[in-house]
């Protein structure tokens, strides 16, 4: 049992969190520097064309510097409920706001800001870190092993490749699930009443499209840019495309709810 002395802002605000925050953040820089520099060394040693190797890094930069943005908004958006510091752990090795946002709610369905305790608080950073780490850990040990019987089998295979197929028709289910999700809402969906800003467990039935308005503008502001790249030749816009669908859905979702749409 967790003191009852220890409020939930000494603990997702706690200094030592900050300074894990920090280490981790540091140790992500230095990783990325090294690997940085041993490939600039090694592309002089190829004698690779100069021009070709600063299109690498201008590539490289856009490529970190604009998902950084949207993860930044996520840490943002996560540190009201969480606080800064694990939101910024979280987000600065793996993870979108999305999944991040689902794992928490999985973990304490229905708690919120207001009704958070240090138990839940816990259990979430549990769920985060220590609980999700075996996607990474797979990927560590087995994937070369998986690749091989696999990967390889499903994308080399006399031309006649069903791997792309494969993969592509996973993206697809998983953005099929993101829209019957939303589109559902319209009719309704079932979610705890609120009352004196607390969630109680009172079930009540509501209806919502913002969802589906941010789903669609999110879908025309990706085609859009797609159309830029592949038509109008604009292939500096080809790494931005993702973080700006998600910065223009997500401006849009704000805008409907200082509107008082929800």
């Amino acid at each position: 049992m967790i003191p009852l002395l220890i409020s939930i802002t000494d603990v997702k605000e706690a200094p030592w969190l900050y300074i894990i925050g920090a280490f981790v953040t540091i140790f992500i820089i230095s990783g990325s520097l090294f690997f940085a520099y041993h490939a600039y060394q090694r592309s002089k040693e190829l004698n690779m064309d100069s021009s070709l190797i600063k299109k690498t890094i201008v590539s490289s930069i856009s490529f970190s510097v604009l998902p950084s943005i949207g993860i930044f908004i996520g840490v943002i958006t996560m540190s009201g409920f969480l606080g800064i510091p694990l939101p910024w752990i979280r987000l600065s090795v793996l993870g979108a706001l999305h999944y991040e946002l689902m794992a928490a709610d999985l973990a304490v369905e229905g708690v919120n800001a207001l009704n958070l305790t240090v138990e839940n608080f816990v259990t979430i950073a549990f769920t985060m870190t220590i609980a999700i780490i075996w996607g990474s850990l797979f990927t560590l040990f087995l994937f070369k092993k998986y690749q091989a019987k696999v990967v390889d089998k499903a994308t080399t295979k006399e031309g006649r490749s069903f791997g792309p197929l494969l993969f592509q028709g996973v993206f697809i289910g998983l953005i099929s699930a993101y829209f019957g999700d939303a589109f559902s809402r319209i009719f309704g969906y079932n979610a705890r009443a609120i009352v004196d800003g607390v969630y109680s467990d009172e079930i009540v039935t509501k209806t919502t499209v913002v969802p589906l308005i941010v789903f669609v503008v999110s879908f025309a502001t990706m085609a859009g840019l797609d159309y830029l790249v592949t038509t109008k030749k604009m292939k500096w816009l080809e790494n931005f495309q993702l973080s700006f669908s998600m910065l223009i859905g997500m401006s849009v979702a704000v805008l409907l709810g200082m509107g008082g749409i929800y």
